[in-house]
């Protein structure tokens, strides 16, 4: 069952809750999420759709991270605990928790990501996302805002898409 249909939102009026997904003056829409304890964000233009988190078929030799996979009216996508992959624990008995299903632009491959929950959306001034360094293990990680009081991780879906689905997979769902 969809609990929201961004893409459905963003081709009936380009917008996403009255707000154009990118603005000018350098800032782009982003929903921000929960992974754990942890408050992450990605564009809202990557996100095809959030679904409630429906248990998915067991998919054998396949990483710890890998839940599984889901049928979306007709198209098999593979769902990744997102909490597993980033090596945090995830909340403890969650009833919020949705998989939000992504598409990378440029080699249209799909992704669903398993959250704790949504928190919502925002708009962020491009330059005040501070660089992080990948040195440290944070290539997942394109960069840090801060939101009120919080800091919220930008996560890098290239690379996240990349890593799930093989360099290989991604090439080919390009061509």
């Amino acid at each position: 069952m969809d609990l929201m249909s961004l893409e459905e939102k963003k081709q009936t009026d380009g917008q996403v809750n009255g707000v154009s997904p990118v603005s000018s003056g350098g800032r782009e829409q982003m929903i921000i999420f929960t992974v754990g304890e942890q408050r992450y964000c990605i564009p809202i233009l990557s996100i095809k759709e959030i679904r409630e988190f429906e248990d998915p078929t067991y998919l054998p030799h396949c990483p710890a991270y890998v839940e599984g996979a889901i049928n979306i009216r007709g198209n098999i996508v593979t769902v990744v605990n997102l909490a597993n992959y980033l090596g945090t624990a995830p909340q403890a008995d969650n009833e919020r928790r949705v998989v939000i299903i992504i598409e990378d632009g440029a080699s249209r491959a799909t992704c669903g990501l398993l959250v704790d929950s949504v928190i919502g959306i925002t708009e962020i001034a491009l330059d005040e996302i501070q660089p992080i360094s990948v040195d440290g293990g944070a290539a997942e990680l394109s960069g840090l805002v801060s939101i009120g009081e919080r800091v919220i991780r930008i996560l890098r879906l290239d690379t996240v898409l990349s890593r799930l689905l093989g360099d290989q997979a991604v090439s080919t769902a390009a061509g």
